[in-house]
């Protein structure tokens, strides 16, 4: 667990900086240094989960009507029904820049919304932005900026360069170096083959075979026997690919673009098991809040 050093509670006091990260604070009344995460899904959630238990005023932020299907372990619910909690957390959804102070100023929430990152930046400052869409097939955006710049980025995937696309990048892979921190060199490219759950591996996805609307009336966590139609998109059926509980299930109303991962479903049917920070999202945030430390922006305690 990461908290804010004292050094770093004085020089937020003061508006000071700490290393080469400039912390800024969101009002006179909130002296929470901000960080900005890019994507609401698992491993996004978790890091912004983690951020907040360590202090930050976070913002989360990722496109309007995002799929990402494990919304029982993820914020994604708070782009369509206004907020969504994961384990004690409350992410609250900002239609405007102007609101997102107001909401971090609770203390209580990370502020969601789907302004851009940069548009997010230039209000509030932050002293961080991390790029958790976890881009597998596609090449990694470049957060760095080009000109010097105190803002510190850090990628987590596959694809990341440091000192072309981030300042710091996370793995994302499992094995040994999920969650290690990364500050030269490369990540590891993508492996291809998720882990297996349940003695299932690609078998338990349903990735789209084409663009649309997805459209449901199952809830995460339902059970599922193999082909039940649990889904449609754009009102071709979307079927179990084997019987379980649905631990992936994008919302009702999601853009879906193909190769999407729209349905998972878990083979060990064990509903508790699709709620919550997860092992391979919270290893990740780990690693995060490592990074942190190391620019010496977060102090581990003890």
């Amino acid at each position: 667990m990461f908290v804010p050093s004292a050094t770093l509670r004085s020089l937020l006091s003061r508006g000071d900086t700490a290393g080469s990260v400039i912390i800024r604070r969101v009002s006179a009344r909130d002296q929470r240094p901000v960080v900005v995460v890019l994507g609401c899904g698992d491993v996004g959630s978790a890091v912004a989960h983690a951020l907040h238990g360590a202090g930050c005023a976070t913002v989360l932020i990722d496109d309007a009507d995002p799929a990402w299907p494990r919304r029982g372990m993820a914020f994604t619910d708070a782009w369509y029904v206004g907020t969504a909690e994961l384990d004690g957390v409350t992410a609250g959804f900002c239609a405007s820049v102007r609101s997102i102070p107001f909401v971090l100023e609770r203390g209580d929430r990370i502020a969601a919304t789907t302004w851009s990152w940069r548009g997010v930046a230039a209000a509030l400052q932050p002293l961080a932005v991390i790029d958790a869409r976890v881009a597998k097939r596609s090449p990694p955006a470049r957060l760095k900026p080009h000109a010097p710049s105190t803002l510190l980025t850090i990628g987590l995937g596959p694809g990341y360069r440091v000192g072309d696309h981030v300042d710091v990048a996370i793995e994302t892979a499992w094995g040994e170096r999920l969650g290690a921190v990364v500050d030269s060199g490369g990540t590891a490219p993508f492996g291809g083959e998720p882990r297996a759950v349940g003695g299932a591996g690609r078998e338990r996805f349903v990735y789209a075979p084409h663009t649309g609307r997805f459209q449901t009336r199952r809830a995460i966590g339902d059970a599922a026997a193999q082909g039940e139609i649990v889904a449609t998109l754009d009102g071709m059926p979307v079927a179990a690919p084997l019987a379980g509980v649905l631990r992936g299930l994008s919302a009702r109303g999601a853009r879906i673009v193909t190769g999407q991962k729209i349905v998972e479903v878990d083979p060990r049917s064990e509903r508790a098991l699709c709620f919550g920070v997860g092992e391979r999202p919270r290893r990740i945030a780990t690693g995060v809040l490592e990074a942190l430390a190391v620019r010496g922006v977060l102090a581990q305690r003890g």
